[in-house]
């Protein structure tokens, strides 16, 4: 059974028994952050009081990922009710009929309730007709601008009949025609997802996409390298269930991008971060010379400011009543304070985590004062925050600070492989004895790794003692079976390559480039003399070869048998190698008996060979392209031997 919503300040009242006439629809999701569309619709639902009524339905031709779901909910108030907030639904649509072609269309809006079609097409009303299809786009031309949607409008004539006026703006009904595309036609989108046609009155569009845009990260004048994406912190807003009356923290708030959203929605807002230079000094706006900060973002947007901004560390926190050891009257003094927690804590990949200690101590433990002309702009000392501690100290509290019935939602690492998801141990799914997990979304940011926004709300009391227990047994099953920082060291060693094959350009296990080859290649890049441009380079090689150990040597090196040529000579495999290398060199050579490729150096022991293929050098025919490259001469593709290796 859910848990009871709890108190939570100005909770909108639950939809009255009256309203309550079951009705099932047609949700049009947006083909983006496809694990979250049902979660914020869920959430947007219980924010509003009938999160229990929802029901849902497979999509057609059962595809999960299909962005046509059916949805049953308790009126077409509840519906407008989640398209106010909803990021991820493009529409709700009350079905009048669905079919593989026009005339299964047509005949499922033939045997839709008359009545119902009447109230909306009659005589006097006004309505509009959209096509909103799916993987398609269908364009007028400058003498036929309106022709596609006519013809659709047209087509829907023997099932239903508009007798009011078209308007295109204002209308009083809105329509919309629906054609998913033939799989063959999807661009970029899954070919599994079944073409289908549908037809029905839009009860709600989505209005709340334009924040998208108003935010948009590129305009903003305060930002960090790591400022959450716009349409994902509205995301997250909606999962905390953000609004009037309410109080959401960001415990690791940078440059404000969650607490923005949170503002958006109407929600009181409060950040805090261990870096102070992110929070009170900001920057110099590269534009306007003007300084910009945390408060600048709001200005700028006319928001609300936060409450406070307080350089703060998560795991030494400065609420009173927040440590672990306080006294039992002051442990709950700051509970119930807060209805929304909401974060992005550092995973220790791109921007490593930190926490307050690395003083050092004198002989009594205590740690020596900072002197006063230095307090205006001292910087504390961290050391470095190990997540899955980090993740503890985030539960432990917003178990504390939030009331009944607030909400929690943090991303966490993430792998797609199931293997290396299994290597986070008990940390897969974070659990706290007064935190009931309502929703795990997964966004996959390459093949192999992704990161997984988990969102809980309090439905207990806090209890110190219980949430030691917990504490001390996720410590013992950490021993046992790993922790989230198994997992992150699998997903450093792909990211930074750390191993001792530095020069594998494909990194550890294939997947992407290693630290030691950006750092090679821009060693390289700075030693690299200006010598003219590629077209300067090219004219070099003609005028000199190039040997197959990459050393410049005469044209006549590269070359056996030439004048002046090196003691290296190659044993063509076959003819077509020969006549290869005849024709480059501008002269005959006998066909050769089609033997065992071999390569004969001189500097190597009398009768000893090198077998093509091997990785050294490419063998006979990398030679062979070396000498070509050298002399600055094409191979013809029908003079090209067949060679499926590495040259090197």
């Amino acid at each position: 059974a859910r848990a009871a919503p709890g108190r939570l300040r100005d909770r909108p009242p639950p939809f009255s028994r009256r309203a309550r006439t079951m009705g099932w629809y047609l949700c049009y999701f947006m083909h983006r952050h496809l694990d979250f569309r049902r979660a914020e619709f869920q959430a947007l639902a219980d924010l509003n009081g009938f999160g229990d009524a929802v029901e849902w339905r497979a999509p057609f031709g059962g595809v999960e990922h299909s962005p046509f779901h059916y949805v049953r909910l308790p009126s077409d108030d509840a519906a407008r009710a989640i398209m106010k907030r909803s990021i991820l639904t493009k529409g709700i649509v009350e079905l009048w009929g669905e079919g593989n072609d026009q005339d299964e269309l047509n005949a499922a809006i033939a045997a839709f309730d008359a009545e119902t079609k009447a109230r909306y097409t009659a005589e006097g009303s006004t309505f509009k007709v959209e096509l909103e299809d799916f993987g398609k786009t269908l364009h007028g031309t400058r003498d036929d601008n309106w022709g596609p949607a006519v013809r659709r409008i047209d087509a829907l004539k023997p099932a239903v009949e508009f007798n009011g006026r078209a308007r295109m703006k204002g209308a009083e009904h809105l329509f919309w025609s629906i054609e998913s595309a033939e799989g063959n036609d999807l661009r970029g989108i899954p070919s599994d997802i079944p073409s289908r046609h549908y037809f029905g009155r839009v009860v709600a569009a989505s209005a709340a996409r334009a924040a998208i845009n108003t935010y948009d990260l590129k305009k903003r004048r305060y930002l960090g390298p790591t400022s959450m994406d716009v349409e994902m912190s509205l995301i997250m807003a909606n999962m905390v269930h953000a609004g009037p009356g309410r109080v959401v923290w960001d415990p690791f708030c940078g440059t404000g991008s969650v607490l923005i959203a949170a503002a958006h929605f109407g929600a009181m807002t409060m950040g805090s971060d261990i870096d102070v230079r992110v929070i009170r000094w900001g920057k110099k706006d590269k534009r306007t010379g003007e300084h910009v900060d945390v408060w600048t973002n709001f200005k700028d947007y006319a928001l609300p400011p936060p409450i406070a901004l307080l350089r703060a560390d998560l795991h030494k926190p400065p609420f009173r009543g927040a440590a672990a050891s306080g006294a039992a009257s002051e442990r709950g003094a700051c509970e119930g304070h807060l209805q929304g927690v909401v974060g992005d804590p550092p995973y220790g990949v791109r921007a490593g985590g930190r926490k307050s200690g690395g003083r050092k101590r004198l002989p009594d433990g205590t740690a020596r004062a900072v002197p006063e002309q230095h307090r205006e702009n001292h910087i504390p000392s961290t050391v470095p925050y190990p997540f899955h501690e980090c993740m503890d100290d985030l539960m432990e509290q917003a178990a504390r600070l939030l009331s009944v019935g607030g909400r929690l939602s943090f991303f966490v690492p993430a792998a797609a492989d199931p293997e290396d998801a299994a290597s986070a141990g008990v940390d897969s799914v974070p659990s706290h004895p007064m935190l009931t997990l309502r929703a795990s979304s997964m966004q996959l940011l390459s093949t192999r790794w992704g990161r997984r926004l988990v969102t809980f709300e309090k439905t207990k009391k806090y209890d110190h003692e219980a949430a030691e227990e917990a504490k001390a047994a996720l410590t013992e099953a950490r021993k046992k079976g790993g922790n989230m920082e198994d997992l992150l060291e699998r997903m450093r060693a792909t990211v930074y390559h750390h191993g001792e094959n530095v020069d594998d350009k494909d990194g550890e296990d294939g997947v992407g480039g290693g630290r030691g080859d950006a750092e090679d290649k821009k060693k390289k890049k700075k030693e690299k003399p200006k010598d003219g441009g590629k077209f300067a380079r090219r004219r070099e090689r003609r005028r000199r070869g190039v040997d197959g150990e990459g050393s410049t040597a005469p044209f006549e090196d590269s070359h056996p048998g030439l004048p002046g040529t090196r003691s290296r000579v190659i044993a063509h495999t076959s003819a077509a190698a020969a006549a290869a290398s005849a024709d480059s060199a501008g002269r005959e050579i006998d066909a050769v008996e089609p033997t065992k490729d071999v390569v004969v150096d001189p500097e190597r022991e009398e009768g000893a060979t090198l077998e093509v293929g091997k990785p050294d050098d490419g063998g006979a025919v990398g030679e062979l392209h070396r000498a070509h490259s050298g002399a600055g001469v094409r191979m013809g593709k029908a003079s090209r031997p067949d060679f499926r290796g590495k040259n090197t």
